[in-house]
Order: structure tokens, then C-alpha cells, then sequence
């Protein structure tokens, strides 16, 4: 066996979501769902008008994206079922614009922790594409709310925000490695 041999991967990941990526996606597309739902019901108040109220329907519109691209990866397997438990903890913090921002801000950096624990568990690269790119708009939206008054940028970035993610057993996929007899 040669060096580039010895390095190169033994079998090639699936370009398609595996059965236990499915299931991942599922929960995210329901926070994705969650989310888009949270930035829905702040949009509706009446707390928010003109470049706020416009950031506000944008960024949930983003979430709504999300939840469709995935979608579009798991198909049948879609649940397009929001996750309760997402929603429900920050529903009640949407009082006023400034615990609003803070409830969103909170959304989105557990998202991008929920997200970033969810593309180290998948297989397909297909998926783990789509996610990485929900990942960045994340991270970039609770960042936003860093330049709101009365926060700030290094509060905006929580960095110990929890994941919510599941852990979903990956099931030993066939490999596509021969051997060949000398």
C-alpha cells in the first residue's frame, strides 16, 4: 500500500441523509420551525415598526427557509412539526422589545449550538452542507442583536449556549473499500 493510499478515506459518505440523519433534521427543521414561529409572534405585537419590524420578519422568514431546505432533504420523513419546547420557554419573553431581543438573541445562539452538534453527527454531505450554511446565518443574527441599545456584542456571542440536539445513533453504513489479492 502506498502513503496516498494509506491516506486516502476507505469508503465515500453518502451524499444522501442516512435514516438516523433524518432523524436529526427532524428535530432541526422543528426548531428551525420553533424559531420562524418565535420571530412571528414578536413581528405581530405591535412592539416593533420600521428597520426593527423589517429585521424582525426577515430574520424569522430565514428560520422558515431553513425549515424548508430541510424539508426538501428528508422529504416524507418531514414532520413539519415546530418543537414545543423551544417555543415555549421563549414565548413568554417576548413582553417588550428589549426582553424580545433577548429572548431571540437566546434563540439563536441555541440554534447555532443546537445546529453545530448536529453536523457533527451526520453522515450525508448533502445535509451537513445545508446546515453548516444555516450555521454561519445563525451565528451572525444573534450578533446582530450585539449592536441593539442596551446590549452588547460579546454578550450578543454566547459561546455557552446549550444544544438541544438529540444524539441519534448512525447505523454501520456498507463500505465501498475492495481488496485485491497480490
Amino acid at each position: 500500500m502506498t502513503n496516498a493510499q494509506a491516506r486516502s478515506p476507505r469508503s465515500t459518505p453518502p451524499a444522501q441523509p442516512t435514516e438516523a440523519d433524518k432523524q436529526l433534521l427532524q428535530f432541526a427543521q422543528g426548531v428551525e420551525i420553533a424559531a420562524h414561529d418565535l420571530y412571528k409572534k414578536a413581528a405581530d405585537s405591535g412592539k416593533f415598526a420600521g428597520d426593527e419590524l423589517a429585521m424582525i420578519s426577515m430574520f424569522g422568514e430565514h428560520h422558515n427557509m431553513y425549515a424548508q431546505a430541510i424539508n426538501g432533504l428528508i422529504g416524507k420523513a418531514a414532520t413539519n412539526q415546530r418543537n414545543e419546547s423551544l417555543y415555549s420557554t421563549h414565548v413568554g419573553q417576548l413582553g417588550s422589545a428589549q426582553t424580545a431581543y433577548n429572548a431571540l438573541r437566546n434563540v439563536e445562539n441555541t440554534l447555532a449550538a443546537t445546529n453545530t452538534d448536529i453536523l457533527g453527527q451526520l453522515q450525508g454531505i448533502d445535509a451537513a452542507r445545508v446546515l453548516a450554511s444555516i450555521i454561519t446565518v445563525e451565528a451572525r443574527q444573534a450578533a446582530v442583536f450585539g449592536t441593539l441599545p442596551g446590549l452588547n456584542l460579546l454578550v450578543a456571542l454566547d459561546k455557552s449556549a446549550n444544544s438541544l440536539a438529540p444524539s441519534i445513533p448512525q447505523a454501520s453504513e456498507a463500505t465501498t473499500e475492495t481488496t485485491v489479492a497480490s
